[in-house]
């Protein structure tokens, strides 16, 4: 089940840091600071989901 996960998570993973450059430009840093956050969520999932397969 994990490894079909890894590949989606790994489009978000680049989703969400398009959208927070984006936020950044737009000047909204907080929203971009809350898309850092969901950033580091993504990548220890990633990790999770690598040490599981």
């Amino acid at each position: 089940m994990v490894n079909k996960l890894i590949p989606a998570m790994w489009v978000r993973l680049v989703i969400l840091i398009i959208f927070g450059i984006f936020m950044y430009k737009e000047g909204l840093p907080w929203l971009a600071g809350f898309t850092v956050v969901l950033i580091a969520l993504t990548i220890w999932q990633l990790i999770t989901a690598y040490k599981q397969r």
